[in-house]
């Protein structure tokens, strides 16, 4: 084996265990992430509503990763986000897929990947996200209740959430940071 080849095989070697450890890293931010959702008290309610901080850290890995980690972080969010509540196991995956995916092609193709472009997208994702959700889960199954739950609800959680963006923004942005100087 020339001394070339044994260099660039370290090389792949390098980059492949660089690029396990930053998954590592984002899948466990994500678990983290969803297990601090998941607890009742640990975050305050205000006016009745919780913060969704899955959607938040998905959708900022999927800013700084692209199209494709989007889509992967996304459906794992939303894999676990569905373990951990009363809902249909899939619907916030295939929601999170769709959104982080177009999160990631528009970070790379349309706009920068900076706070005020996260909170855009954070906001939008949010928006659909809780529509989607109010519309299967509130409006079909319970409609006389149905306006109560969008506007204690709902709505307040995003405004919440939208709160929380920027921390989990800077968060996200160290880790991907510090994993990117390591490549």
């Amino acid at each position: 084996m020339k001394p070339e080849e044994r260099t660039n095989a370290g090389h792949l070697i390098n980059r492949l265990g660089s690029r396990y450890l930053k998954w590592t890293a984002y899948g466990l931010v994500i678990l983290l992430t969803i297990i601090l959702q998941s607890l009742p008290r640990l975050l305050p309610q205000i006016l009745s509503a919780r913060p969704l901080l899955i959607i938040p850290v998905v959708v900022c890995v999927a800013m700084f990763e692209g199209p494709v980690g989007g889509a992967a972080a996304g459906v794992c969010g939303g894999i676990l986000w569905d373990l951990f509540s009363d809902r249909l196991l899939g619907f916030n995956a295939l929601i999170l897929l769709i959104l982080c995916c177009a999160c990631g092609l528009m970070s790379q193709l349309l706009i920068r990947n900076n706070l005020l472009s996260t909170l855009l997208m954070t906001a939008a994702a949010l928006f659909v996200q809780g529509l989607l959700s109010w519309f299967f889960y509130d409006l079909l199954l319970d409609f006389e209740n149905s306006l109560t739950a969008l506007l204690y609800f709902t709505l307040p959680g995003i405004l919440y959430t939208l709160i929380l963006t920027p921390p989990i923004y800077l968060a996200v942005y160290a880790v991907a940071r510090l994993l990117r100087n390591r490549e």
